[in-house]
C-alpha cells in the first residue's frame, strides 16, 4: 500500500515563475493560503481551500534546489500531522520554455491523512493551474505549440523535422 500521495500538473509558465509560486508569499497568497511566513525558510500558513482547512505550525523548507526541487517538513497542528512534501519542477519537453511540469509527493502519511491531503493537493494544484492556464489543461499534443515554446511556429516545425 502506498504511503504517499502523488499529484502533478502542467503550467503555462516558466520554471522560474512556477518555482516562485511555491516560495514567494505574495504568490502563495494567490493560490494556496491566506497568511504565509517564509522568513528564515519557515513555511507557516492558513489554507483557504474551500472546505479543506489546514493550519501549519513550525513547518519549514528543509531542502531547496532553486527552480528544481523544494522539500517542506509540513506540520499540521490540528491533526498533529508531521509529514514531508516534495515538489519537483521540470520542463514539460525539451523545447518548452513556457511549460512547467510540477510533481508533488506528500510522504509519511497514514491512510486517513492520505485521503484528506490527496483531495487537498488536487484542489490546490487545480487552483494554481487555473491561475496560469485558466481552463486549459496542457496535453502532450500541445507541447509543440508556439505559446509554450516561445518560438515561431515555422521554426518549431523546422526543428521537429531534423
Amino acid at each position: 500500500m502506498k504511503k504517499f500521495i502523488h499529484q502533478s500538473t502542467r503550467l503555462n509558465a516558466s520554471i522560474y515563475k512556477s518555482f516562485n509560486s511555491f516560495t514567494k508569499s505574495q504568490k502563495l497568497n494567490i493560490w494556496l493560503c491566506d497568511i504565509s511566513d517564509l522568513d528564515n525558510e519557515k513555511y507557516e500558513f492558513k489554507i483557504k481551500n474551500k472546505d479543506l482547512h489546514i493550519d501549519t505550525l513550525g513547518s519549514k523548507i528543509i531542502e531547496k534546489k532553486v527552480n528544481r526541487k523544494l522539500e517542506i517538513n509540513l506540520i499540521e497542528k490540528n491533526k498533529k500531522v508531521d509529514s514531508i512534501v516534495e515538489i519537483n519542477f521540470m520542463k514539460c519537453a525539451p523545447l518548452t520554455d513556457y511549460c512547467t511540469e510540477i510533481h508533488l509527493l506528500h510522504k509519511k502519511l497514514d491512510e486517513k491523512d492520505r485521503h484528506f491531503f490527496n483531495r487537498f493537493w488536487k484542489n490546490a494544484l487545480d487552483t494554481l493551474r487555473y491561475f496560469y492556464n485558466e481552463e486549459w489543461i496542457i496535453q502532450d499534443k500541445d507541447l509543440n505549440r508556439s505559446k509554450l515554446t516561445g518560438r515561431n511556429v515555422w521554426f518549431s516545425k523546422l526543428i521537429m523535422k531534423r
